[in-house]
């Protein structure tokens, strides 16, 4: 009776671990799918012309997972994670909820979808802690690897035949590609909802093949170079400074020796992010229409200007605790111009406060995975640390907590393993 028993056990814990691993994978997939946000849509539109899976669906199945896991597996293994900000952020966008209603005017169902398209990715990885270091990282760079060689590949075809291929709307307003269309070129979006995120990804794979190419020179240096290039087909300068600037820090991180490096580098990347502005400005007189054209940025400049002036004038209470205003067309009131500047969409979203609980958290996110990069010294974590080390650059022209969020998931969900002791005690903290 204990043999049969005895195997019984055994082969329910077993099935038990098979079950939580493949959760694990399933997990892994709806995070590339996030990442790569047009993907779905995109399938949709050409397999049957309409959008009937929406998004914000993928985002929503990955939180029930997650959830579901915290059920069934709860840990504490918390270990350096920011778990104590991430709860003060949680703890004031509950807070925040009664004000947006009853102080300006949203309905419930419409502060929630806010919540939903900014901060639920970057405030997933408390839950994705019944999950942590499950997946090998073998696993995660050959995903992200295919992924990129397919979406590279449709980058460089709309790029070099001048036609967007995919659609760039849907036939009910759900779904749109903005700007596209640069002076007659393609900014090439591949399966991504912007040439931005695509950018973004190619900058992660740029910094991936720099990682890479520490013990792997030939297959490093091609996925680099090769990343490169299909930045380049987005046509937005961003994309560029991003790139170089993410495979900066991988290099920095993969090949110097000393344990403080790397450390100021972001505010580095900040300041060149603020020279694109005023290169644009300087610019201005241009007529050309190229990269050079400071149309795009004058327009940004002036819907800046506007929220400026809304700041300016509005009371203490709105200044501390935000106006509600999302670029989301799906909430109500609409907000009157694109905001596409990550610290000012958090001042008008929920306050100066906000800001800087968010601001803070994101700050101890990046100096988590810096830590984790300098003590395992693996390839993707320190893709993933060199990427949101351009966090403040990238966020200049665009609002992307969705983006890199997952790429932290995803750092979470890769099985880390450590450097012997004498390199750890090297750590800078």
């Amino acid at each position: 009776m204990e043999i049969v028993y005895s195997e019984n056990r055994e082969a329910q814990y077993f099935l038990n671990f098979s079950l939580y691993h493949l959760a694990a994978l399933f997990v892994v997939i709806l995070c590339f799918l996030a990442l790569v946000d047009a993907a779905i849509p995109q399938i949709q539109l050409l397999l049957i012309g309409e959008i009937f899976v929406k998004e914000a669906v993928v985002k929503s199945v990955l939180l029930a997972t997650v959830l579901v896991g915290c059920i069934f597996r709860p840990t504490l293994r918390l270990n350096e994670l920011p778990i104590v900000t991430w709860t003060f952020c949680v703890l004031y966008l509950l807070a925040e909820i009664p004000y947006l209603m009853l102080s300006r005017g949203q309905i419930i169902e419409h502060v929630l979808l806010s919540y939903h398209a900014y901060y639920l990715l970057l405030l997933l990885a408390p839950a994705l802690l019944a999950f942590r270091d499950t997946v090998s990282e073998r696993t995660i760079i050959r995903w992200t690897v295919v992924i990129f060689l397919i979406c590279a590949a449709l980058g460089f075809a709309q790029h070099f035949t001048g036609q967007a291929i995919l659609r760039t709307e849907a036939p009910d307003g759900s779904f749109e590609i903005p700007s596209w269309d640069f002076f007659g070129q393609v900014r090439a979006f591949s399966f991504f909802s912007a040439s931005m995120n695509f950018g973004i990804f190619c900058a992660l794979c740029g910094a991936l093949g720099v990682a890479l190419s520490r013990k792997m020179p030939i297959k490093g240096s091609l996925l680099c170079i090769f990343s490169g290039l299909a930045c380049l087909t987005t046509l937005t300068r961003l994309c560029y400074l991003v790139f170089v600037c993410a495979c900066t820090y991988a290099a920095v991180l993969t090949f110097g020796k000393k344990p403080t490096r790397a450390r100021w580098h972001p505010f580095l990347y900040f300041g060149l992010g603020m020279m694109t502005v005023l290169f644009g400005l300087y610019s201005v007189v241009s007529e050309t229409g190229d990269l050079q054209d400071a149309g795009s940025l004058l327009q940004r400049i002036e819907q800046w200007t506007y929220y400026y002036e809304l700041l300016l004038h509005s009371t203490l209470v709105e200044k501390i605790f935000g106006f509600g205003i999302v670029q989301l067309a799906k909430v109500i009131p609409v907000y009157p111009m694109i905001i596409d500047n990550l610290f000012l969409a958090l001042v008008l979203h929920i306050g100066i406060l906000g800001l800087i609980l968010f601001g803070i958290l994101l700050v101890k996110m990046l100096l988590y995975l810096r830590r984790q990069a300098l003590a395992t010294q693996q390839p993707f974590i320190i893709a993933a640390a060199s990427l949101w080390a351009t966090l403040a650059c990238a966020g200049i022209f665009n609002i992307l907590f969705s983006s890199f969020g997952v790429v932290f998931a995803l750092v979470l969900l890769c099985r880390k393993r450590t450097l012997n002791a004498l390199d750890t005690t090297q750590i800078s903290n």
